[in-house]
């Protein structure tokens, strides 16, 4: 089971009086005189509400398909987060969860708040076909840990702090490492928030449904984590919003079956470092659109501004959208193959990841961008090519293992000599 790491944060254990409330007016009302009929405390009006409470979220839904667009599960990067982010430990990881039905990665969902005055917010979000495998800051409601079915959700509970110059956690890496993409979605405007944690003792049964608690087992108070937004991602066990079809010779078809006009599609070609992008006309629900898939290029550059360009249009903050695009610029634009790229509607969005927020949003922007990444005829079929040259060479493997087996309880021995007679020899005498 692996142990989580909690953050070093600014606001570390915190004594236990820090739980305690201030004294209300009537806590500190004077005791009437003696005798007299008690006074009766004025009641403490509530918080009011603040003036503006917005909250934006960008995300993630990455696919996989054939030439035929049916969606099959694949592996998914599970080593690309900080060591301070919550999550859960095999058969209930990322990883885990794609051998129980999982189709989709949902890949860094984050939530920004903006307000103008310290407020508290209780947000949750709920995953009825997937399973939330990662989070941070500290969840006051985490996903309740299930075996075969989907259907989890996650809630915090947080403190918005907008005049406050807060620190936030990060690892401690190797200089010539590369920045880890976890930090670029803190480059925006977005107010700090932080969350009490109130640490507990694991589970130390057989299964790893409470690994994701401190195993430290800090005692006798809380710690403050502090972060610019709140971070969760997973696995969707549901079909791809929409899906591509690749008809061979560079020709596809984009299939809409999300429910709702698909827009901003790209294809994005990427080979051998260089890539290649053509815009793909909005595809109405139910309807599918033909395209050419785009030769590798130079176009890095330009499908990143237009990337930029379609998720501030989409309702993201120009800094929120390019943080989004310089989060993903590893995976969308370095990573080779061929791939679509796609604002997931809204109501499909609703539909798959119910959000709820008290008190609720002067306004709420939810923008996932959609991933899916296909193969041709001809990969398939290069595939399929190199594939029986590998059986073929594990045929001819096996063949001589067999035949150094004859010589019998020596083999061992025989291959030993053999292998010291061979290194021994010239190059050109093997």
């Amino acid at each position: 089971m692996r142990t989580l790491l909690l953050a070093s944060v600014a606001g570390a254990a915190v004594a236990a009086g820090y739980a305690l409330t201030p004294s209300t007016a009537a806590d500190r009302a004077a005791p009437a005189p003696e005798g007299a009929a008690p006074v009766a405390a004025a009641p403490v009006p509530p918080a009011p509400a603040p003036a503006r409470l917005v909250a934006h979220e960008w995300g993630t839904f990455t696919s996989f398909s054939g030439a035929d667009g049916v969606p099959v599960a694949f592996t998914p990067n599970n080593n690309d987060l900080p060591g301070f982010v919550y999550y859960q430990g095999n058969p209930n990881s990322k990883a885990g969860r794609f051998n129980y039905g999982g189709l989709v990665s949902m890949e860094t969902p984050v939530v920004y708040f903006y307000t103008d005055r310290e407020t508290k917010v209780s947000l949750k979000v709920d995953f009825p076909k997937g399973w939330i495998t990662e989070w941070y800051p500290f969840a006051h409601a985490a996903p309740v840990p299930n075996r075969d079915k989907p259907g989890q959700s996650i809630r915090w509970d947080v403190k918005l702090t907008p005049n406050e110059s807060a620190k936030f956690p990060r690892e401690r890496a190797d200089a010539s490492a590369p920045v880890n993409h976890y930090y670029h979605a803190r480059e925006t405007d977005a107010v700090p928030l932080q969350t009490e944690v109130t640490p507990r003792k694991p589970n130390r049964g057989d299964d790893d449904d409470d690994d994701y608690y401190d195993e430290r087992g800090l005692r006798g108070g809380t710690v403050l984590q502090r972060e610019k937004f709140l971070f969760y991602r997973g696995v969707g066990a549901f079909a791809p919003p929409v899906t591509v079809k690749a008809l061979g010779g560079d020709k596809v078809r984009v299939v809409n079956a999300s429910g709702g006009p698909a827009t901003g599609l790209v294809l994005v070609t990427v080979r051998g470092g260089k890539l290649g992008f053509v815009p793909v006309s909005d595809v109405a629900s139910g309807a599918t659109a033909d395209a050419t898939i785009p030769a590798a290029g130079d176009q890095r550059a330009a499908l990143a501004e237009l990337l930029v360009k379609n998720l501030t249009t989409a309702g993201l903050y120009e800094k929120e959208a390019k943080a989004m695009v310089k989060t993903w610029d590893s995976a969308w634009f370095g990573e080779e193959g061929t791939r679509l790229l796609y604002l997931v509607p809204r109501a499909k969005t609703d539909e798959l990841l119910p959000l709820t927020m008290d008190p609720k949003p002067t306004e709420l922007v939810r923008v996932l961008v959609g991933r899916h990444d296909f193969l041709t005829p001809e990969q398939e079929a290069t595939a399929e090519k190199e594939l029986k040259r590998v059986r073929a060479a594990q045929d001819e493997l096996n063949a001589a293992y067999a035949e150094l087996q004859k010589l019998g309880r020596f083999s061992a021995q025989a291959q030993q000599q053999a292998t010291q007679r061979l290194d021994a020899k010239p190059t050109a005498q093997k």
